[in-house]
Formats: structure tokens, sequence, C-alpha cells
């Protein structure tokens, strides 16, 4: 069976948008057309792939299969058409790059910035997310290379790391907490009375919540650990724990602001022996061939990071 791959990237847009007229419009064509275009793939399939009704377009039970196997055949078409551009000219399409929410903040946005600078006409997409929705984007050919904590990759023969180095951090609060009047040094059970907020992380770094997070959870299929309350980017962590009684983890470029301006404040807990830290690295699939504005950035969120370790 023959399905043209614009078909599939079509259904795949009307998906997400759920609305023929935003959908469209985020093709660039018109809604008719993208309503035979819909028309055509499902009578080439021989099923219905979406449901219709004045207010939404949602995905039948079978419909959301084609959905997802179309998905990740559009973001592999996309992958070998920058792949095959890098052949061509050298140059690259545009360069996509996840980062997790921690080292985005500290290393790969400040160096996006320096790229940019440097070459205005680059085409960019930068995405922040959490550390399973990171990994998911590299093995499924979302983004040219990832940038997050890389010591749980160690066992994944199919990927290429490049350590970048280990980024320590501290325990937050906000300044007028109730641990912060306790007098007696805190312990475990002080720290366990209140949410910890933190992108979810991979097993290997359950060590920097066990015994202080009564409500971390593990994910049964992959491991993962999410704390009591989980987000995806830095900046939701600092205002919830600005605005609540939760307490999180932070490198000191991320709070020192909230330091100075006394809204926040650091918690000493001696008896865990070190400060939370993780292995951060740039990760990409070993098959891949990387562009020279790959490796531009890649040398610049190397010198951001080594300055921010380093500060």
């Amino acid at each position: 069976m023959d399905i043209d791959l614009k078909l599939l990237q079509h259904a795949v847009v009307l998906a997400r948008h759920r609305h023929f007229g935003r959908a469209a419009s985020a093709l660039r064509i018109s809604q008719p057309t993208l309503s035979r275009n819909i028309a055509a793939l499902e009578k080439k399939l021989g099923m219905r792939v979406f449901e219709r009704s004045r207010r939404d377009v949602v995905a039948t039970p079978a419909g959301g299969d084609v959905l997802k196997m179309a998905d990740e055949l559009v973001a592999r078409a996309e992958a070998i058409s920058n792949q095959l551009q890098v052949v061509r000219d050298g140059r690259g399409g545009r360069l996509r790059v996840a980062a997790g929410s921690y080292i985005h903040d500290i290393a790969v946005q400040p160096a996006a910035i320096d790229l940019i600078n440097a070459n205005p006409s680059i085409r960019l997409e930068l995405l922040e997310r959490e550390w399973t929705a990171v990994l998911a984007m590299l093995m499924t050919d979302r983004v040219d290379f990832v940038v997050f904590d890389v010591l749980a990759l160690k066992d994944m023969p199919a990927l290429r790391v490049e350590t970048l180095g280990t980024l320590k951090g501290s325990y937050f609060c906000r300044a007028g907490h109730p641990l912060m009047k306790k007098k007696a040094p805190l312990q475990p059970e002080d720290l366990r009375k209140y949410p910890f907020v933190m992108s979810s992380m991979p097993h290997t770094n359950l060590w920097l919540i066990e015994g202080i997070d009564d409500g971390l959870s593990i994910e049964p299929v992959t491991g993962d650990v999410l704390p009591s309350i989980a987000v995806s980017s830095f900046r939701v962590v600092r205002d919830l724990v600005a605005g609540t009684d939760a307490f999180g983890i932070g490198h000191m470029s991320q709070i020192e602001g909230g330091l100075k301006s006394r809204q926040l404040a650091v918690l000493d807990l001696p008896w865990r022996g070190k400060l939370p830290s993780a292995q951060m690295g740039v990760a990409y699939k070993r098959e891949r061939t990387l562009s020279p504005a790959a490796r531009s950035f890649i040398g610049l969120i190397r010198k951001r990071f080594r300055a921010a370790a380093e500060a």
C-alpha cells in the first residue's frame, strides 16, 4: 500500500490541533484542501481515522494507532531530510535540540543566544523537557542531539555521549518557610512534612530525594522517579517554591537572584554528606552525522557549562 507521506503529515497536524481550521492554518493550506486530504487518506486506508463533530475532531480507536505510526514516520522523514541536506551542502537544515530542565537554563539557552548572535540566519528548534521526554525525542529522531543528565545512558550502545561535567546544586525553599525557623539541625523527617518539586528524573538520581520526599513514586515501566510535584521547567520549580511550602533543588546561578532579594533560602542538610549533583552531557545517535552548526552549538554549550560550573 502506497501512502503519500504528506497525507500522514496532515493527519498528524490535525490530531494535534483537533480542529480543521487551526490545522489548515498551521499547514498553510486551505481548510477544504485539508478536508480532501484527510478523506483521501481514510479512503486509502479503508477506515475512518477521525471522528468529526462541530466542536472537535478526535481520533477513532483504530485511528489512534495509525496516528502513532504516522507521527513516527513523519519525524523520521524530517530527520532524513535534514541529514540529506548535511550531505548535499554541508550546512544542514533546521537544528533541533532538546534539553533537560536544569541544564537548559544554565548552559543551553545562553549558548543559543551566542549561536544566534554569531549566525543570525540559523534555523533552530530549542525544546525544554523533563528527562524521559528528552530521551524519547532523541530515540524517535525528533531532535539532532540532546543535553541532559547522561549517567543513565551508559548501557545504551546506540548512543554516543560527550560528557560536559558534574552540575552541583542546593536544596532550597522560600525564605519564610517553617523549616527555616527550626533551631535544631534539620532531619529527614522534617523535610518529609512538605512536598518536593522537581522534574522527573532517571532511576540513577533517586538518591537526590529518597528519604526526604514521602510523595515520590517510581514509574513501573521505565523506573523513572517522579517527585511529589513533577514539572518540566525549572522556572516553574522556582515559582512554586517561592509561593508555597514546597522545596526543591537548584543550581546557584538559578536561585542567586531569589537569595539576594531574600525571597529564597538555602536549606542546610549536613547529614546528606554531599551536595545534590548530576552528570551532564550531550547525547546523539551513533548513526547520525552532526552538522557544523550542531558542532558549533555543542562547543558553545560546553563553554557556558564550564563557566557556570566554575562560578
